[in-house]
């Protein structure tokens, strides 16, 4: 009977090692839901229980979406409102998303890795040195463009390294376009959920999901977001928008000198 178990698992999946990757998600997607870098809590947990990296950067990147489901089950009204932006969105991030998931499974990870940094240092700066207030109903041209490039290049990095991918849209989003942060959280939440199913249909065939550690993270992760969004909805932007920058300042530390 044990033989005829471990048959259909992963030779590094363990029973017990659930519990620690469940309580892992519910921790790292409470706070990634609000901020972004719940990788910086699964990774370790995922890379711990003996996933090759390859395989935890994908199971990691799946289990994103409940989280997302998380979230959009408490700003659906918002999203839907701006259906038109959620569209604009979301074909670049699922563009970006196709090439990072063929990047994951073939390419090295530095090009990219200073293409995100470079795109994280210039939205920080468009953030805080920009004379115009941003106002989504009367965003220019060259703001579009803007925020297309760097969702480009966000849907690259979701699907090919994927730390601290909800961090930079959020600020990125908030940045440009002028939304609130929960405005901002609905709209990349969802805007990015094409891009990991593809992501997941690909890396599965390729064998690098763990599937009774990615739905043990859905169940955790959906948690984690639906309820972390509730609590975040009475916190002001302005503090938002701080912790997103100080976040952002992190990563971009983390990409360069220890990535």
């Amino acid at each position: 009977m044990i033989h005829y178990y471990h048959a259909f698992l992963p030779p590094h999946f363990h029973l017990i090692n659930i519990a620690l990757v469940f309580f892992s998600g519910l921790v790292g997607e409470c706070v990634g839901a609000i901020v972004g870098g719940g990788s910086l809590f699964m990774m370790p947990a995922l890379l711990f229980v003996g996933l090759p990296l390859q395989a935890a950067i994908a199971t990691d990147n799946a289990s994103a979406l409940g989280t997302e489901l998380g979230i959009l089950s408490e700003t659906y009204q918002k999203v839907m409102s701006n259906k038109r932006l959620l569209l604009l969105i979301t074909i670049p991030v699922t563009m970006g998303g196709v090439l990072g998931t063929w990047l994951l499974l073939n390419v090295s990870a530095t090009l990219i890795k200073y293409l995100m940094v470079g795109g994280i240092l210039f939205i920080l700066s468009h953030t805080y040195f920009s004379k115009n207030k941003p106002d989504s109903a009367s965003i220019g041209k060259s703001g579009y463009a803007l925020l297309i490039v760097f969702l480009l290049i966000m849907g690259i990095y979701t699907n090919f390294i994927g730390i601290g991918q909800g961090t930079f849209g959020r600020i990125a989003v908030m940045s440009v376009l002028g939304l609130s942060f929960i405005q901002s959280q609905g709209l990349t939440s969802t805007a990015t959920m094409p891009s990991r199913v593809y992501s997941l249909i690909v890396t599965s065939f390729a064998g690098l999901i763990v599937w009774p550690y990615l739905i043990t993270l859905w169940c955790s992760n959906y948690l984690a977001g639906k309820y972390a969004t509730k609590l975040v909805k009475n916190v002001p932007d302005t503090i938002m928008k701080m912790l997103l920058t100080l976040l952002s300042i992190g990563f971009v530390v983390y990409l360069v000198f220890f990535y």
